[in-house]
């Protein structure tokens, strides 16, 4: 065997080294820029505002709800009780104001009138001069009035805020001592009492959030139940996350509302980037992978399309640039 056969033998094993190096190069940077995650959905949590006995909860467990539909129904018979003796006495109260407006003398009730409509005149003057004022600072700042047209319009909103006073004054003088000015105050005061009382009465049912699947139910009918307890939890729809953990000197290769491939069984999905987390905690034990492992990592959540097929709980990879 001549010297140039035993150099080409020598030679062969080198090329495939190198070969084998440069594969392995490969499949090594491929393998640190692949993170395994799990797919999320997006919970909603519905407590309650009230105390009381839980009448009904129509909803089980993996049971699709749309938005608006009924979570639960709380006891509520009290505070209806409250309104109704409260419409009773509102009624009485107008009656009884409007015998005391019919006896009042003209004269009063027409100086209370004028000095009512004095007052929400200048009402209205001070917002605007509150206004021309502030317009006047904006066009300061920009250059576009001189100083001296902007202290003449803080001393015309100065002026107005006083006449507001005044007026009001005049107003209570003018009020003041007469039965129907008091009666219509107390109406007022209950009519306020009645509102609130309405708007709470709509915390005892509660309502779906979003469409989606219900995950939880922490109660059940004839339960009670205190504020800010929660009674069951949904996953919306089309609001799917894959979550997965990446290591912090990885930071600058994620950007927010970037698009990134999310793969699945062989096939892939656009997922956007919505979500990165500002603290580094250490990679789970399920999400762990060679490029993760016993490092400190972020969390990151990418938003997947709405006709996406993956299921809360399942997991994927995404292979970051």
């Amino acid at each position: 065997m001549n010297h140039r056969s035993i150099n080409k033998m020598k030679v062969i094993p080198l090329i495939i080294l190198a070969a084998a190096a440069v594969l392995i190069g490969y499949f090594s940077l491929s393998e640190s820029d692949r993170y395994t995650g799990v797919v999320e959905a997006t919970i909603q949590s519905h407590s309650s505002e009230v105390a009381g006995k839980i009448l009904k909860l129509p909803v089980e467990l993996g049971q699709h709800v749309s938005k608006g539909d009924v979570i639960a129904e709380i006891d509520s018979s009290d505070q209806k009780y409250e309104l109704e003796q409260l419409q009773l006495t509102l009624e009485q109260k107008r009656i009884a104001l409007s015998d005391l407006e019919t006896k009042s003398g003209t004269q009063t009730a027409n100086s209370i009138s004028i000095a009512r409509s004095n007052y929400n005149s200048t009402v209205t003057s001070n917002e605007k001069a509150a206004r021309d004022y502030q317009n006047a600072q904006e066009l300061y700042a920009q250059g576009a009035i001189t100083k001296e047209v902007l202290d003449q319009s803080k001393v015309a909103a100065d002026a107005a805020a006083n006449a507001v006073i005044s007026a009001r004054a005049k107003l209570d003088n003018a009020a003041s001592g007469t039965p129907a000015e008091s009666a219509r105050l107390e109406l007022e005061k209950l009519e306020s009492q009645r509102d609130e009382l309405l708007q709470n009465l709509d915390k005892y049912t509660i309502l779906a959030s979003a469409d989606g699947v219900i995950m939880s139910k922490s109660y059940l009918p004839g339960d009670m139940i205190s504020p800010g307890y929660n009674l069951a939890d949904i996953a919306a729809d089309g609001e799917n996350y894959f979550v997965f953990y990446l290591p912090v000197e990885k930071l600058y290769s994620m950007e927010y509302e970037k698009t990134y491939e999310v793969v699945s069984g062989g096939k892939s999905y656009k997922a956007t980037a919505k979500y990165i987390d500002v603290k580094s905690n250490y990679t789970p034990k399920e999400m762990q992978t060679s490029a993760n492992k016993n490092r400190k990592s972020i969390k990151v959540k990418l938003l997947l399309p709405t006709d996406c097929p993956l299921k809360p709980g399942q997991e994927a990879e995404v292979q970051l640039d």
